[in-house]
C-alpha cells in the first residue's frame, strides 16, 4: 500500500499537517480554558492549561470531553453559550436571503494511502461523541451518521460559541454549487437548530464531493452559509474541515 500522504489546500495555498496540528493546539487550549470557566472538572489552572504541550492538552481535552459525555450533562455545562449561539444564528438568518448568495468556504485535499473503503467504513458509522472529539477539538457531541442525519454540537468556523445542531441528508434536488463531474460521489446536507428544528432557511449546508484514485482520493470539502455570516466563519471553517477531515483520514488508516 501506498504511504500516507495527506495534501490540503486552502485558498489556493498549501497547509501542512504542521501548520494544522497548531491551529488544532490552539483551539484545544481555548476550549479547556472555556470548560474550565464554566464550570468542568479541570485540575489545572488557566496558566497550567497554556503551558501544556499539544499532546498532553489534546489528552486532556478528550479525559474531560468524556466526563460530559452524556448529552444532557454537556448541554447543562453549556446552557448560555447554546443559547447564545442560537440567537446569533436566528438572527443571521433574518438578515439573509434563504438559498441565495450562499457563502462558500472550500478545501481541497488530495490523499494516498487509505482505501475507499477504509474511508467509507468511518464515514458511514455511527460517528460518536468520543470519535467526533478526537478528529476536531471543537466538536462536543456527536450521535447519528451521514446517511440518515447526525444530532451535534460543534463550534462552527473557529468563532463563538458551540452550536447544537441537527444535521439532515439532502433529500431533494438542491446543490448549493455546481458539482464537478469529475467527483463521482457527492455529500450534502442541512443544518437546523436542535432546540426548535429551525433549518434558518436552509442556508446552512455542507457538500462534500469525493474521486476516488488509484492510490487514495481527491476531495472537495465544503461548507455554505447565509449570506449574512460573518466573513470570519466562513474562513475559519475552512481550517475546521481540514483539520476534521487530516485527522479523520488519519483514524481511518490506522483503524481500518
Amino acid at each position: 500500500m501506498t504511504e500516507l500522504k495527506i495534501e490540503v489546500t486552502i485558498d489556493g495555498t498549501p497547509v501542512t499537517q504542521a501548520e494544522l496540528a497548531k491551529v488544532q493546539e490552539s483551539r484545544i487550549k481555548h476550549v479547556l480554558n472555556e470548560m474550565k470557566t464554566l464550570g468542568a472538572a479541570i485540575a489545572e489552572s488557566h496558566t497550567e492549561i497554556n503551558w501544556l504541550s499539544y499532546s498532553d492538552a489534546k489528552q486532556l481535552l478528550l479525559t474531560t470531553k468524556a466526563k460530559y459525555a452524556d448529552l444532557a450533562e454537556m448541554k447543562a455545562l453549556y446552557q448560555s453559550p447554546l443559547a447564545s449561539s442560537d440567537r446569533f444564528w436566528k438572527d443571521v438568518a433574518a438578515k439573509s436571503n434563504g438559498t441565495a448568495d450562499l457563502q462558500e468556504g472550500q478545501v481541497m485535499m488530495h490523499v494516498e494511502g487509505i482505501t475507499m473503503p477504509q474511508l467509507q467504513k468511518v464515514m458511514g458509522s455511527e460517528l460518536g461523541s468520543d470519535f467526533a472529539a478526537i478528529i476536531n477539538p471543537e466538536h462536543f457531541y456527536s450521535v447519528g451518521n451521514t446517511v440518515t442525519g447526525q444530532h451535534i454540537i460543534e463550534t462552527f468556523g473557529c468563532f463563538g460559541e458551540p452550536t447544537e445542531m441537527t444535521l439532515y441528508p439532502e433529500k431533494g434536488d438542491f446543490k448549493p454549487t455546481t458539482p464537478d463531474p469529475s467527483y463521482p460521489i457527492q455529500m450534502g446536507g442541512y443544518v437546523a437548530l436542535a432546540s426548535d428544528d429551525d433549518d434558518l432557511g436552509r442556508g446552512w449546508r455542507a457538500y462534500h464531493q469525493i474521486r476516488p484514485t488509484a492510490t487514495g482520493f481527491d476531495a472537495i470539502l465544503a461548507a455554505y452559509l447565509p449570506s449574512a455570516t460573518p466573513t470570519e466563519i466562513i474562513n475559519g471553517h475552512k481550517w475546521h474541515l481540514a483539520v476534521e477531515f487530516s485527522e479523520m483520514v488519519k483514524y481511518a488508516v490506522a483503524n481500518g
